[in-house]
């Protein structure tokens, strides 16, 4: 079977990739400066697309991808597949995007808890301009930190991600909800309970911090809007590894801005660099929002990078390499999104 491999970021990770591979592949490589022909040629004959991260985001993968014709297997190097249409791939085509980020994401959200409640940047600041204010002797309540223990967090969405963070959570001794897409029969392990959408309320009212772990869709989409915000805990916190849309922007930000909310942690925005607002002009380095998020004290921002760990990516590849077997040994993979819907062109 024929394997494309489109970008940089695919190059840097082949040795790893054949490394994990049981099956034989006749594997081509397109580089973001290689001819365009070259790359429709190599999709045009091959049966799975692996894409690069580094080509999605250029958009050097999408002139190529129509050439695609026979093609059973689309891979996605990461879970996020918001972007994709099934129409973009031949009929029948198989979309899968990747495992492996999910340790690193629920260490990512367990950290930001553990940093609103204890903040070392706050403690380290303090003691290197030589005051000792928050020592344990201190007897001034405004000299404490939190604790998580005995706190509750919310899930929204409960995938690969969540039950990881559910694990780490609940070693350090706090309550954990969350809200599935579909109804449980049980209560999965390291859940006090889980629930459907209709169940938001509850886990509204009851949450000290919530992390949002789902897929973006049209159910997802601004789930989190101001009647939300509103149900919200005066002392809750949001972290959000998810995608922005998922929280609305401008209720998000009025609600921090407000202290409707105490704060949020938030991973995923709404401009990214080189991706503007309809009618906007790309930037290589622009605010991720139309609102002045950077202004606020009750934030922690970063830059998309919940998952971006040496560990993360070669746990991706592996999983790659385990839909490209089951592909090849005619099994479903083990992580299909979307089934392609492009009609043969004539």
């Amino acid at each position: 079977m024929k394997l494309a491999l489109l970008g940089q970021t695919c190059a840097d990770n082949l040795d790893h990739l054949k490394a994990c591979l049981t099956s034989d592949w006749e594997i081509g490589l397109w580089l973001p400066d290689d001819p365009v022909d070259k790359g429709e040629a190599l999709v045009g004959d091959a049966d799975a697309i692996v894409v690069g991260s580094d080509t999605l985001v250029s958009g050097g993968a999408f002139q190529l991808i129509p050439k695609a014709e026979k093609l059973k297997l689309f891979q996605i190097p990461f879970a996020g597949y918001d972007w994709m249409k099934p129409e973009g791939v031949p009929e029948g085509c198989l979309v899968c995007n990747a495992l492996g980020h999910e340790q690193t994401m629920a260490e990512f959200i367990v950290a930001s808890l553990l940093e609103w409640e204890i903040g070392f940047r706050r403690l380290d600041a303090s003691f290197r301009e030589g005051s000792w204010k928050y020592q344990g002797a201190n007897r001034d309540p405004g000299s404490l930190h939190g604790e998580v223990y005995g706190k509750t967090l919310g899930l929204f969405g409960y995938g690969n991600i969540s039950k990881e963070t559910a694990k780490r959570a609940r070693a350090f001794g706090m309550k954990v909800c969350a809200i599935a897409r579909s109804p449980r029969d049980t209560t999965p392990e390291n859940l006090d309970w889980i629930g459907t959408r209709e169940d938001m309320p509850r886990l509204l009212a009851e949450s000290d911090y919530i992390a949002l772990a789902c897929d973006l869709n049209n159910e997802t989409r601004h789930a989190f809007d101001a009647a939300a915000f509103a149900q919200m805990k005066p002392e809750a916190v949001i972290v959000n590894v998810a995608r922005g849309p998922v929280a609305e922007e401008e209720a998000l930000y009025n609600a921090l801005a407000n202290r409707q909310i105490a704060g949020a942690v938030i991973d995923t925005w709404y401009i990214y660099p080189n991706r503007p607002l309809p009618g906007g002009t790309p930037e290589a380095s622009p605010r991720p929002s139309r609102f002045p998020f950077h202004e606020l004290d009750n934030l922690i921002m970063t830059p998309h990078c919940s998952a971006h760990t040496v560990g993360a990516d070669l746990r991706r590849w592996e999983s790659i390499a385990r839909n490209l077997d089951s592909l090849a040994a005619g099994r479903e993979p083990e992580t299909v999104v979307m089934l392609g819907t492009r009609e043969p062109q004539i």
